[in-house]
């Protein structure tokens, strides 16, 4: 992928939003990370989110995998009170089978699939992700597409491409993320999620859609 329209190149700022406007978000900077993931996991999610009958968002696929653009919560300011509980119940979430752990949130009124969120980022649909003067937001490198190798058809995977989660990218990212999130935890005092994307988390499993895993 090519890219000419980054954000500082119209002016600095990007827009994170929804097609029908329930979400969105201001992003400060750059994204921290940038990816498409191929994995059977990520794929099926979105397959089920993009396909259901009131489906009518921003699509979350790039050249067959999943769109992710990462981004710090210090640098995400939403337009909206996400802790209401009128926010609450336009957010659905999915995850891949019974023992799921990883947790997809998307719009109920447009299906625009949000993304992936945890404690120390937020992973946002980046094909919802805009420039101030409104053109998509496209990254300054070639995307690397990750997780070739458990993507449901390794040969389609387009380059840039690795098998697996690229050795830089984890030594990178993983441990501060695996530290800031567990350590809390180890040391007995936990981990608050900020009210300021509280409706991004699922407040119980029963709000939590299971998607078959369609890959056995």
């Amino acid at each position: 992928m090519t890219a000419t329209n980054t954000g500082a190149e119209h002016g600095g700022g990007l827009t994170f939003k929804c097609k029908c406007g329930a979400f969105e978000a201001k992003l400060k900077g750059e994204p921290v990370t940038i990816l498409n993931c191929h994995c059977h996991s990520c794929v099926a999610a979105a397959r089920a989110i993009e396909s259901k009958p009131t489906y009518d968002g921003f699509s979350i696929f790039d050249g067959g995998g999943i769109a992710y653009a990462s981004f710090g919560w210090k640098n995400i300011t939403f337009a909206t009170d996400m802790a209401s509980d009128e926010m609450r119940q336009k957010v659905g979430f999915v995850k891949v089978g019974e023992q799921g752990k990883i947790i997809r949130s998307y719009c109920t009124g447009c299906g625009t699939m949000l993304g992936v969120h945890r404690d120390t980022a937020a992973g946002f649909n980046r094909r919802a992700i805009f420039n101030n003067d409104g053109s998509p937001y496209v990254p300054a490198k070639p995307v690397t597409n990750i997780m070739a190798k458990y993507a449901f058809d390794p040969t389609n995977v387009p380059e840039p491409k690795t098998s697996i989660i690229p050795i830089g990218m984890m030594l990178v990212f993983i441990p501060f993320g695996m530290l800031l999130s567990f350590l809390p935890n180890m040391l007995g005092f936990g981990w608050k999620v900020d009210v300021k994307k509280s409706a991004l988390f699922p407040k119980d499993a029963s709000e939590v859609e299971v998607v078959p895993i369609a890959w056995e």
